[in-house]
């Protein structure tokens, strides 16, 4: 299934013309999303004003960045209260990964590069200003559908024969940003360039080692501002298949990628900041909507398990795959020298986590598949730790694997975390997990999998995985189910509690008492990515 996608070049706070047009366009075409490749406000103005009362009306899911000039006032006001701007309007945040309810992957990158800052990521979120390590973090993301960024890449024109118009002055491109391009290989680059609408031809990007024979095309489009005076290109419209065919011959005028490749970098930015931020300062607001209705995507700085909240710390994350992604945890329950005679000397604590903003799997999109997708990415991930640690101690280590599925939650995740074959053995993790839900009065485990769960309610849900033997050369999994519903208050922390008194870990059973510094956890995160990197898949 293919998506309709509108583009729009900047809007410049004529928010009542552009979005009447788009309502018209709309009505014929149907299109799934639009997005805004550029400024969409000018200043605090009466557009800003109509905008908030309800007066322009927006017809469709319709997404934005930070361009060149900043934010409103008011509207950096709605995102920081975590309310919604108007229906159908969504902020993607500067420095962003978003997949959308159609599986449309977007990263982006909005502002110009601000050289006074050498190193590190911007925590500005509002300001259009972005630094080189904004775009090195998102390097991260691997891969994109769309990459929309306020800047172009440098030598985008070389080996273009697409001819200028008279007086045509094109922006200078940056080489950052042609990196980025070129580490994700999106299918569409989007920008934009005041009164001048380029497009480039289709440009491939070189084979890999492991995929020898197929070559990815983007498209580089840069659109033309609102009413410019030359009446040069403002919107474009396209249309998305939801996977690329391979096997398609290079589309008509393709060339060589024009955008020059370093070598493989590290996945990530090193220079990073904290992750959560203020945890007890985050308000559960979800929007309306019933059971299984997709929600619009979360505003920057609400969820701490976003790619697209700015204060991600991209020192904790190890791997992104293309539904999923592994970090260690913040203020970890195990530490470097609890399995160290075991060969893992480093807190194997990590967390699984998907990279669609929803509360429980099962409430993720079916559209392309995206909900079986993400299961089958994250037991992957699971299946590769559980692995890691079991080589790494000779199979003297399992793992317990443990997940809150709620539909009032906020991002599900699964907890991994390392335990000694012999407590394992001994039934020691399963009696632990079923006296504690016994004490608290918590309904009876059942031994039983959910799988996605879409034929549950709330529950929670413990893999425990006994490590190979001459048995069992690949290991056995007992996964126990906890059915709830709303009339329990289910504690969050119930996992991390009954592994804390199993382990004698009991003074780290909350992750703010375990707090490290940042170089402990950059110590910590380069330990782990240098064992998991035989398992990592998403090399």
């Amino acid at each position: 299934m293919a998506s309709k996608v509108i583009v729009l070049g900047d809007v410049n706070g004529q928010l009542q013309a552009v979005f009447k047009k788009i309502s018209t366009l709309h009505e014929k075409n149907k299109f799934s999303l639009a997005i805004v490749a550029g400024n969409l406000f000018s200043e605090d103005d009466d557009s800003v004003s109509d905008l908030l009362a309800g007066n322009i009306s927006i017809p469709l899911p319709t997404y934005f960045t930070v361009g060149t000039t900043p934010l409103p006032q008011r509207i950096i006001d709605k995102i920081e209260k975590d309310e919604e701007i108007c229906p159908n309007l969504h902020f993607l945040g500067k420095r962003s990964t978003t997949k959308t309810s159609e599986g449309i992957k977007i990263v982006t990158l909005g502002g110009r590069l601000d050289e006074t800052i050498v190193g590190g990521l911007s925590k500005e979120q509002y300001l259009p200003f972005h630094t080189v390590g904004d775009a090195k973090a998102l390097h991260g993301a691997n891969s994109a559908d769309i990459l929309l960024t306020t800047t172009w890449p440098a030598s985008i024109r070389n080996g273009s024969k697409i001819p200028l118009a008279e007086g045509v002055m094109l922006p200078i491109g940056q080489e950052h940003i042609a990196d980025l391009c070129a580490a994700l290989k999106p299918r569409y680059h989007f920008s934009s360039s005041l009164d001048s609408f380029f497009e480039r031809e289709p440009f491939f990007h070189s084979p890999t080692a492991d995929t020898p024979d197929v070559k990815p095309v983007t498209r580089f489009i840069s659109l033309a501002a609102h009413g410019n005076s030359k009446k040069q290109k403002s919107l474009y419209a396209f249309s998305l298949p939801s996977s690329v065919d391979t096997t398609a011959p290079l589309p008509a005028g393709t060339t060589i990628s024009p955008l020059f490749r370093p070598k493989k970098r590290p996945a990530l930015d090193p220079e990073p900041y904290s992750r959560y931020g203020n945890h007890d300062g985050y308000r559960n607001k979800r929007g309306k909507g019933h059971r299984g209705q997709r929600q619009p995507p979360p505003g920057p700085g609400e969820c701490f398990f976003c790619l697209s909240n700015p204060n991600l710390a991209t020192h904790l994350i190890s791997s992104i795959g293309d539904d999923a992604y592994l970090t260690i945890a913040k203020g970890p329950l195990t530490t470097s020298t609890t399995y160290s005679q075991l060969g893992v000397d480093f807190p194997a604590h990590a967390l699984i986590i998907p990279l669609t903003h929803s509360p429980t799997l099962a409430l993720i999109t079916e559209e392309d598949n995206a909900r079986e997708k993400t299961f089958v990415e994250m037991t992957r991930f699971k299946k590769a730790l559980q692995e890691m640690v079991a080589e790494r101690s000779n199979n003297k280590l399992g793992a317990v694997t443990y997940e809150i599925s709620k539909a009032n939650g906020v991002h599900t995740h699964w907890q991994f975390i390392p335990m000694p074959r012999e407590t394992i053995s001994k039934d020691l993790v399963e009696a632990a997990f079923r006296v504690e839900a016994e004490n608290l009065s918590y309904p009876p485990f059942q031994t039983r999998d959910p799988g996605i769960g879409k034929e549950d309610g709330d529950f929670f849900r413990v893999w425990i995985w006994t490590p190979p033997s001459e048995e069992k050369s690949e290991g056995s999994t007992k996964c126990l189910t906890m059915p709830f519903d709303d009339s329990l208050r289910f504690s969050l922390q119930f996992g991390r509690i009954v592994l804390a008194k199993l382990l004698q870990l009991e003074k780290r059973t909350q992750w703010r008492d375990c707090a490290q510094s940042e170089e402990e956890e950059k110590k910590d995160i380069e330990a782990f990515k240098a064992a998991f990197k035989e398992f990592d898949f998403t090399l």
